[in-house]
């Protein structure tokens, strides 16, 4: 780890200022950041430290049926037993948070630093070899490398996933996210924060240098409404999702009214499949629709040499979301 400024602001007016300095760069808990920097793959001038923020920037206020604002510093632990999230309506949100890595690290993990972390790819992450996505080398090794854990849908140049267990969950429930920059806060939706064109030349988020993420904001939900959250991983903990998918619905006396389903872990963001939950709309729940349901899912998957294996225990993850969240 190279020598580095240490700032810990006492406003957030603060911390925009000293985030837009050259060099610098945010943190939160650290979990993703602090790996990096060992690594020597970031080697910022400045570290600020958000946390001195945490009273003003995290915790839950509202609930399911008026809405539910996240303050993004609000820890995955402090999500995960929120009562708030008893609601049936807000289950994907329980069930991302309490999914990565242990209960040590989720009693630091906030909910900016999971959607945020920059993805796991080991390319990247080794100082030893020079990828286009870390601006380091002129291609993506992983296309031609080892490519067990990439991307099978969604890329361009570029094979990584993106690792947040919690932004398919907020994609599901179609959340906004609010951010401060030169004084101005902005709300927008959260399809926004992650580029349209997951180009290598793109960082896994669109926030300009500077922008601090403060809050994620959750729409009221309809009565009948459910969501819920599945992964698989390689390991029961300490690990990082291989496959993901959340959903919501809108039952109505066994008839699913509304339905959204999002994909993580298998392409450079995050991964709405519309076209699949339209097959739900007007169907009563049953194994063999949400067979097909998966099957439409992955219809355009192009996996790598080493990868074709995600697109089956995709499909079975997507099975279990629906089942999880019409029984």
């Amino acid at each position: 780890m190279k020598p580095f400024t240490y700032v810990l602001p006492h406003s957030l007016a603060e911390a925009e200022a000293a985030a837009k300095r050259p060099g610098a760069v945010l943190k939160a808990a650290g979990i993703d950041l602090v790996d990096r920097m060992k690594e020597r793959v970031a080697t910022p001038a400045e570290v600020v430290n958000l946390l001195p923020l945490q009273k003003d920037l995290s915790g839950l206020a509202g609930d399911a049926a008026q809405g539910l604002t996240i303050g993004a510093l609000t820890t995955l632990t402090q999500l995960e037993q929120a009562k708030t999230l008893d609601a049936q309506a807000l289950g994907a949100l329980r069930d991302a948070a309490s999914s990565p890595a242990t209960p040590q690290v989720r009693n630091r993990a906030t909910v900016a630093g999971n959607v945020l972390q920059v993805t796991r790819c080991w390319y990247l992450r080794s100082a030893a070899f020079g990828c286009l996505h870390g601006k380091k080398g002129p291609s993506c090794l992983a296309q031609v490398g080892d490519n067990r854990f990439h991307s099978i849908m969604g890329y361009q140049d570029c094979v990584r996933v993106h690792p947040s267990n919690l932004a398919p969950a907020l994609l599901a429930l179609d959340c906004e996210y609010t951010t401060t920059l030169d004084g101005k806060t902005t709300r927008r939706r959260i399809a926004e924060l992650f580029p349209a064109e997951p180009k290598a030349e793109l960082a896994e988020h669109t926030l300009q240098d500077g922008e601090i993420v403060t809050a994620f904001h959750v729409p009221p939900q309809a009565a009948g409404a459910r969501s819920a959250y599945r992964e698989s991983r390689e390991k029961q903990s300490f690990d990082w999702a291989t496959t993901a998918a959340a959903a919501r619905v809108v039952l109505d006396g066994g008839v699913i009214k509304e339905a959204t389903l999002v994909l993580g872990a298998v392409a450079p963001v995050p991964m709405p499949r519309p076209d699949a939950a339209k097959m739900l709309v007007g169907q009563q729940p049953s194994d063999e629709l949400f067979v097909r349901v998966a099957q439409r899912a992955f219809a355009d998957a192009r996996p790598l040499s080493g990868n074709a294996w995600k697109v089956q225990i995709g499909k079975a993850i997507v099975r279990e979301v629906l089942h999880a969240v019409t029984r």
